[in-house]
């Protein structure tokens, strides 16, 4: 048995093949571009998702020879409207776009209580990056568009229909769109008439939702899984598969998961609905390897050279807040703003480059106490993958301030593993997540906290938080 994983992300499509014990085969990888048209927004074309996965197979050329089945997954609380034949009357409108906080504001106020305390996993707000507020927004500021959308898809739900003639969504990657019963709610259609009908229909992640059609290069005939939401794949990637089981995921934001008994939550954080045995609570942040790459073109340095810059400075010296465009967990403010402070005549790229990764490992702790909250239990140890762990400096420095071991995972692309594992599942290859997460995940290398500086970074997190509520009022829309 060998497996393709694909995994549609913000920043690239990525593609790799597995044996059945999660040994990489070949991988793939093509960038495309997010578009900021205006402030606040972030659009991306589905054209060139398309054209990113027909690279990354051509490239895995040979290795797709003996693929018996795909897995999918993506990014979400990105949103394409679609007309009747697929085809996108709007660019997607990305997780990272804040453009419709205004309008989320009064969606919510439509809502009872009761059906409050389901939207966002627990949130009991309609924030701005949900389908709600996008589709609202589209309404008012694109009426054209709206009037010939008929369809709301995730990226993945597009993807298999581009890969299987079929779109399907699935109840993880849905959250705050769906009831307690895993339907989506009549509720939709009072924060916008007619949102109910639009959404794909919903099946289990790890089921088949159809098989390839040749479509983009692959071989037709394939069984393709559901599949769903790139955090979740690499949950399963990750090896998360027991209470008490911690992750963080590295990417272009910074995602944080703990698994627990079923119940609990806190505030600002999400509770995914139960899943194979799998309760999950998770806070994502809105930058990770995001606030990397501005840094980077900002300081006029290319990442990998200014993380050998960072090495060189002490820790704590400079503080940084990665709210770049906003912030989602715990705070789910869009209006916040990144910030670097004290910075005096002596500091260089060096310290401000490690005040950045410093930034971004604090936003972390700051998710991890409500995180620890919601699931009732403390994270003795976590998971660490995706781009960011490849730096060996990034990940003593995220256990140094998360005052936690971080057990780096072999395959860093852990939602390609996990999108590859759903589809082991999905075609009865194996019985449980248990069962793949031994059979399929390996840790490479552990990251001890460093008493030494304890300290300092505790005292430099709670600097991080204070300048967060003291500067957060200067950002706030004044109207008028």
């Amino acid at each position: 048995m060998t497996l393709l994983g694909i995994d549609l992300g913000t920043t690239s499509v990525k593609a790799a093949v597995f044996t059945g014990d999660g040994v990489r085969v070949a991988t793939a990888r093509a960038a495309h571009p997010t578009a900021r048209p205006a402030p606040g927004h972030a659009e991306q074309d589905p054209h060139d998702w398309w054209s990113g996965l027909t690279e990354v197979v051509g490239a895995l050329g040979p290795a797709l020879a003996g693929v018996t089945a795909v897995g999918v997954c993506a990014q979400v609380n990105t949103h394409l409207f679609v007309d009747d034949d697929g085809a996108p009357v709007h660019p997607a409108i990305t997780w990272q776009d804040g453009r419709c906080g205004p309008v989320a504001a009064t969606l919510t106020g439509r809502l009872a209580p009761a059906d409050r305390a389901r939207v966002r996993g627990g949130q009991g707000t309609v924030d701005a990056s949900h389908a709600a507020a996008r589709a609202a927004w589209l309404s008012a500021h694109r009426p054209d568009a709206w009037a010939r959308a008929r369809r709301l898809l995730a990226p993945k739900d597009w993807l298999l229909e581009r890969l299987t003639g079929t779109a399907v969504a699935d109840p993880l990657s849905s959250t705050g769109l769906l009831d307690p019963d895993g339907r989506y709610p009549d509720w939709l259609d009072l924060l916008v008439p007619g949102l109910r009908a639009m959404p794909a229909p919903l099946a289990d992640p790890a089921s088949v939702a159809g098989e390839t059609t040749g479509a983009g290069g692959l071989p037709a005939g394939l069984p393709v899984a559901v599949g769903t939401m790139d955090a979740w794949a690499a949950l399963l990637g990750g090896g998360i598969a027991a209470p008490g089981d911690a992750i963080d995921i590295a990417g272009t934001s910074e995602v944080l998961a703990l698994a627990a008994t079923p119940g609990g939550g806190a505030p600002g954080i999400v509770t995914f609905p139960s899943w194979r045995g799998l309760h999950v609570h998770a806070g994502p942040t809105q930058a990770g390897g995001d606030a990397l790459t501005w840094a980077s073109a900002v300081l006029g340095v290319a990442p990998g050279e200014l993380l050998d810059r960072a090495a060189c400075a002490d820790p704590g010296q400079v503080l940084f807040l990665p709210q770049l465009a906003g912030e989602r967990a715990p705070l789910w403010d869009p209006d916040l703003r990144g910030h670097w402070l004290g910075a005096g005549f002596a500091t260089g790229s060096a310290e401000l480059g490690r005040a950045v990764l410093e930034g971004v490992a604090h936003a972390a702790r700051h998710v991890l106490g409500p995180l620890e909250a919601a699931a009732g239990r403390r994270a003795d140890t976590i998971a660490a993958c995706g781009g960011g762990a490849a730096s060996d400096l990034w990940c003593q420095i995220k256990a140094d301030v998360l005052d936690r071991p971080l057990r780096r995972t072999a395959e860093r692309d852990a939602g390609v593993l996990g999108a590859a594992m759903l589809a082991a599942l999905a075609t009865g290859d194996a019985a449980s997540v248990d069962e793949l997460a031994v059979r399929m995940v390996r840790v490479d290398r552990e990251f001890t906290p460093d008493p030494r500086t304890r300290g300092r970074l505790d005292d430099a997190h709670g600097r991080y938080l204070a300048a967060q509520r003291a500067l957060a009022p200067l950002f706030r829309p004044t109207g008028g």
